[in-house]
């Protein structure tokens, strides 16, 4: 088995999601491409156009599982509990105000990061609120981007972990930068690109120069580490399994 950072550690340290569709011509070679690249997390978004939403999917993320295994990179999902509940994914990301992080908990267990996607004030004051909420996709939109930093500041290591969302690309990731993100999820902008690992390379460096920058940034990186768990992965499923060794 190997032995590797528990999830709730790796998130709070992670910096950039690659959102991916639930493509199988497009999954078994941009997963491994953005994680080579830099790529925290790879997130399979059953909500994109280019999604096929079938019974393929549970492929799809098992290629993306393999590949996260080589850099100890998170896997996600975001659509529906249900589906979410089949996949296993490290990270879940629920795509509708009506899905209940309380009651996807038992389904999803004790521990799946559940995300909200916000798109409102609201929407993001509940999320932060909401005790079974572990991260946030935040966007599109400046002044969500401005409302997340005010009411968790990603300098503060008691802040949930957010990450600015909605068509960032390299032109405009200093503009996102300056709203007081530091982490973001991607799409198009390494899905679609010529070369995705050196894509995903150039947010991953670009965003760690943020990071190294601001002081503030290594009581974040301190703090993740605080009580959490080291994990082995299943050797069967390639699921994150608690071990009786503390960090």
């Amino acid at each position: 088995m190997t032995a590797l950072l528990g999830i709730a550690t790796r998130l709070k340290l992670a910096r950039l999601i690659h959102i991916v569709p639930d493509a199988p011509d497009l999954v078994p070679v941009l997963a491994p491409a953005s994680y080579l690249g830099g790529a925290d997390v790879v997130m399979l978004d059953e909500t994109l156009p280019e999604s096929y939403r079938d019974a393929a999917s549970g492929a799809q993320m098992a290629e993306i599982r393999i590949a996260a295994r080589q850099s100890q990179g998170l896997t996600g999902y975001l659509g529906r509990p249900a589906r979410a509940a089949e996949l296993n994914a490290d990270l879940v990301c629920l795509s509708e105000d009506r899905h209940d992080p309380k009651k996807a908990r038992p389904a999803l267990g004790e521990w799946t990061q559940i995300g909200r996607r916000c798109n409102s004030a609201a929407e993001i004051d509940a999320a932060l609120a909401d005790a079974e909420v572990g991260f946030l996709l935040v966007g599109p939109g400046r002044d969500h981007l401005l409302h997340a930093a005010k009411a968790a500041p990603a300098d503060d290591p008691a802040s949930k972990p957010w990450f600015a969302v909605g068509g960032i690309t390299l032109a405009s990731l200093d503009a996102v930068l300056r709203t007081g993100a530091m982490r973001v999820a991607v799409g198009g902008a390494i899905t679609h690109a010529s070369d995705p690992e050196g894509a995903a390379q150039a947010f991953k460096e670009r965003l760690r120069d943020a990071w190294n920058a601001n002081p503030k940034m290594e009581a974040v990186t301190k703090a993740a580490f605080g009580g959490d768990v080291v994990l082995e992965l299943d050797p069967n499923t390639g699921a994150p399994k608690p071990t009786d060794l503390s960090l």
